[in-house]
């Protein structure tokens, strides 16, 4: 059974500074990283603040022609890589869903605004939220009025304290979140500091408690410090932190507990079998003496015995050598 495949989001957030062609770099910066999906913060200011905000006219330098838009788009189509949008209001969902989206992300700053939910589980065919900052309760009642486009939604767990440091993590969290919500999507947001070690493999921790979606920040250059490049990883290091991720995943494998072929393979190779120590007649009767467990490098292709008792006493119904694995095919 193969490995299941945890989707990798590179997180170009602001990133892009309202510039089109840094908008263009990072989703073939991102392709470059080996991502799954790209995606951009869809950002009109008056969808998000009011002009007194203090951020206020940082948005309004992030906003960007339809047409700049749709170039990205194509640059991602070319890439075969998926794009995301956070979305913010009707203007910007109804461009993601234009523009052929693969998903949008629901910032935890409209966690309550309804008909923006609601419009996005209508017209979207998958959507990711954020509860960075949400209580349990507030979660379980969105998905309730969710009902059954539940199924469409993936809850992105984490927050940004540009960067969250490793102890505001609480990765175990994820568990309870799959214990309470056992039908629910998982993914997990990474705001490690991109200069750190744990940028590197933090992501890796949230893979055993079944994410199926894992973002981190994507950025140019850390040197250049651009907009949102506290938590991000240039596109070679982030295209390792894939690669850790893609290892990881495959390490984990499936929950069965059946022995898989390679462990079925060492079984054959290192479990000692009871065979005949000295050649024995066709009806003899086996005692203790007259067999050993030992190693034989067999290949399993016949059913033997491990256990004496499972054979003491019995009659062979053929003669048998010495060495010889005495398996239920050599018994009368």
């Amino acid at each position: 059974m193969t490995a299941e495949h945890v989707t990798v989001v590179a997180e170009a957030a602001q990133g892009f500074e309202g510039n089109p062609t840094v908008a263009r770099l990072l989703v073939k910066a991102a392709v470059a990283g080996h991502a799954d999906l790209v995606k951009f913060q869809l950002v009109y200011a008056d969808e998000l603040a009011t002009p007194q905000y203090p951020y206020y006219d940082l948005f309004r330098a992030l906003e960007m022609a339809a047409s700049a838009w749709a170039d990205v788009a194509e640059e991602a189509a070319r890439g075969k890589i998926g794009l995301v949008f956070d979305v913010y209001g009707p203007r910007s969902l109804r461009q993601a869903a234009d523009l052929g989206a693969a998903a949008v992300k629901i910032h935890s700053t409209d966690f309550f605004n309804e008909p923006l939910v609601a419009e996005a589980l209508a017209v979207m065919p998958q959507v990711f939220f954020s509860a960075g900052g949400i209580t349990i309760d507030e979660v379980a009642a969105f998905l309730a009025r969710a009902g059954d486009a539940a199924a469409r939604l993936t809850l992105l767990y984490g927050f940004q304290s540009e960067p969250t440091t490793t102890a505001d993590n609480h990765l175990r969290r994820l568990g309870a979140l799959r214990a309470r919500f056992p039908a629910l999507a998982l993914g997990f947001m990474d705001h490690a500091d991109g200069d750190s070690d744990e940028a590197g493999w933090l992501g890796v921790l949230a893979l055993p408690y079944g994410v199926r979606v894992i973002e981190k920040h994507l950025t140019l250059d850390r040197g250049l410090a651009m907009e949102d490049y506290v938590s991000a990883l240039g596109s070679a290091a982030f295209a390792r932190y894939v690669a850790r991720i893609r290892a990881a995943e495959t390490a984990l494998g499936y929950g069965r507990l059946d022995l898989s072929p390679p462990e079925a393979a060492y079984r054959d190779r290192a479990l000692k079998v009871i065979v005949a120590v000295r050649a024995l007649a066709a009806g003899a009767t086996l005692a203790a003496g007259d067999v050993a467990l030992l190693r034989t490098g067999r290949d399993g292709a016949r059913d033997v015995f491990h256990r004496p008792a499972e054979l003491l006493g019995r009659r062979l119904r053929r003669a048998v050598t010495a060495g010889w694995a005495i398996g239920p095919d050599d018994l009368a």
